[in-house]
């Protein structure tokens, strides 16, 4: 059954038309990737269905009673001026609105004004109906459940990582119970453990989801169609992101073949029409009448369009073949007495191509800081081999000069080239025509990657450094990246979150993780995929030592450990009883609240509110023992 459905939506400014008759039904449940370039219309489109902008023509349509949330991307123009706590609590601004008004009223009955009793009442029983009591212990538990402990939730939320942020967000939008979730770009700001637990969170999820990434590998785990923008029309495919590349391959073949094949026939049938028409002969004028109108009827196929526009480039070749690149020895480095890593140590040799992996504030960006110089290790050594040259491209993009236009940006760096080679070189980055006079000011992130990456690669440097450099890009450009790094000669040391980018080009794996390995890190000589297998099997391993050692608990430990689960399933049964009593007595409180009674007696209502109250907090407080008591008894 479908939840939403989109029947014509054209969006334009002025003349430049952006979506253009953009027709789909979405399932209820489903799991929709919404992809295309930058610019195709994406995040236009999640804005006309949440109401945000209003279509130049068409409509949105949403089964009755649906609820809906976006999860908007994290940037530097979303404020978070409240505590972590607060935050999540937006999610019920409607609930805290009528708390004030009922303490208004309650002030003014205080006060003696008999008036305000009927609309404190009617206000009263809307309140608890829309969960007025559960609604904190409700905010409590989620907040916990995503990680947050509650001795953080009066923290300032702008002290947040971005994935962080990002977690609390999603929490205060699951508060709203929306039926329809949009994401936009959820997986920006998280590392790979908080993007993995995203995953399952998404999968296991009855909500309906729309999607917009371009992390190719989160769309392959949790999406089950693909919708498609392209050249402002759309396509719903079935499946997730790989099953519609593929899908979409083979669509082309077939339509380009049929084109092919139609063209052959109406240029035989024009042929045909010039040859009668030539004899000038009233049968042959007949017969040639007569292909024109059969002509004139068919219909035409389109030819299929190009894809966008893309990024093409390819990066220049390296002049050294030294066989020893980079020597790490013993490298550590902290802030303020927390340590970042600790005696790390490897080497890079011609042609490797080396990722580092690991949870947000790990030291990954830390570490190719101090390669490149940007920063001063505590201590250790690292030495580049001989006759190396170095490119480097920051996540941040330090580098560019703001004030610059793109034109001067890489003019200053290829000096030697004429106007024409550096718009060429430009051009096959992305910018065509006046793009090239913007300042970097103004430009996007994606923009200013591409105008970052460009700066580094045309220069022929032997050893490539780069932090997170598909961060901004859409799919197309990743995707360009990627097959210009697999065809450069040089060698390749990179940070990055994008798995399915990692997974298409690297040689070793370098995770840092000081909780989850003795030395604080891990080498891996492979792929990405050998080494997800190596450290499954690892943490399988870790777990059958674990059982193990369990198994040989001495009989005192073992007699301890039976007496304290005996005392939790006893506390367990105990708890069961008194949540199923505190239920029955809240329920006769709530009865007797509209009795006939209770509405002319305001000191007995008021009364039984408070006595509600009381019993609603003892219960919220036994159902976090239930779950703990739970949790603890199933392992």
């Amino acid at each position: 059954m479908s939840i939403l459905t989109c029947d014509n939506i054209s969006y334009a400014i002025g003349v430049k038309e952006i979506l253009n008759d953009v027709t789909f039904a979405v399932n209820q449940g489903a799991k929709v990737g919404v992809i295309g370039v930058n610019g195709a219309g994406k995040t236009t489109l999640f804005s006309i269905i949440r109401g945000a902008l209003e279509p130049t023509s068409g409509a949105v349509y949403l089964q009755k009673d649906t609820e809906m949330g976006c999860l908007e991307q994290i940037n530097d123009n979303k404020h978070f001026e409240k505590s972590i706590y607060e935050t999540a609590l937006e999610a019920f601004d409607g609930l805290m609105a009528m708390e004030v008004q009922l303490q208004n009223l309650h002030d003014r009955i205080e006060a003696g004004d008999e008036s305000a009793i009927d609309r404190f009442t009617e206000l009263n029983e809307q309140y608890l109906r829309a969960g007025g009591n559960e609604y904190r212990g409700k905010t409590s538990a989620i907040l916990k459940k995503f990680g947050f402990a509650e001795s953080e939730f009066n923290s300032p939320a702008q002290y947040l990582s971005g994935g962080q942020k990002t977690k609390l967000l999603l929490a205060r939008l699951l508060l709203r119970e929306s039926d329809i979730i949009l994401l936009d770009e959820p997986t920006n700001h998280l590392d790979i453990e908080a993007i993995e637990w995203l995953e399952n969170f998404v999968r296991n999820s009855k909500k309906t989801f729309l999607i917009v990434s371009h992390d190719r590998f989160f769309l392959d785990r949790v999406t089950t169609d693909t919708l498609e923008i392209e050249h402002g029309k759309c396509r719903m495919h079935s499946g997730n992101y790989s099953a519609f590349k593929e899908k979409k391959r083979q669509l082309l073949e077939a339509q380009l073949k049929h084109y092919e094949q139609q063209q052959k026939e109406i240029k035989r049938i024009e042929a045909f029409i010039e040859n009668q028409r030539r004899w000038n002969r009233e049968k042959n004028i007949i017969a040639a009448e007569s292909r024109e109108k059969a002509l004139a009827r068919m219909v035409k196929i389109e030819k299929p369009k190009n894809a966008p526009k893309s990024v093409a480039f390819r990066i220049a070749s390296s002049s050294s073949t030294a066989e020893e690149v980079l020597a790490v020895r013993g490298l550590s480095k902290g802030y303020g007495g927390v340590s970042l890593f600790k005696d790390l140590s490897f080497e890079l040799r011609h042609g490797n191509r080396l990722f580092v992996v690991g949870a947000n504030g790990s030291g990954k960006s830390t570490l190719l800081k101090i390669l490149t110089g940007r920063e001063t290790a505590d201590s250790g050594t690292f030495e580049p081999g001989y006759h190396q040259s170095i490119g480097y491209y920051d996540q941040e993009q330090q580098l560019l000069d703001l004030d610059n236009t793109v034109l001067d940006e890489i003019w200053g760096v290829y000096a030697d080239k004429t106007m024409t080679e550096v718009r060429g070189m430009l051009a096959s980055f992305g910018f065509y025509g006046e793009d090239v006079f913007k300042q970097v000011s103004v430009l996007s992130g994606g923009e200013r990657a591409r105008l970052s990456i460009a700066k580094m690669i045309s220069c022929g440097v032997s050893l490539l450094i780069l932090d997170e450099p598909t961060n901004h890009l859409d799919i197309a450009s990743k995707e360009t990246l990627e097959e210009a790094l697999k065809n450069y000669n040089g060698t390749v040391l990179a940070v990055s979150h994008d798995r399915y980018f990692i997974r298409a080009l690297a040689t070793q794996v370098l995770e840092i993780d000081k909780k989850g390995y003795k030395e604080g890190y891990t080498l891996f000589n492979g792929d990405y995929d050998r080494f997800l297998e190596k450290r499954e099997k690892a943490a399988q391993e870790a777990v059958a030592v674990k059982q193990e050692a369990a198994g040989k608990l001495s009989f005192e430990e073992a007699k301890k450990a039976k007496n304290r689960r005996r005392s939790a399933e006893n506390r367990f049964a105990t708890v069961e009883k008194e949540i199923g009593l505190l239920e029955t007595q809240i329920k006769e409180k709530k009865a007797l609240q509209e009795s006939d009674e209770a509405a002319t007696d305001y000191t007995l209502l008021n009364k039984l509110y408070e006595e509600t109250e009381a019993l609603e907090e003892k219960l919220w407080a036994l159902y976090e023992e239930y779950e703990q008591l739970d949790e603890e008894l199933s392992c």
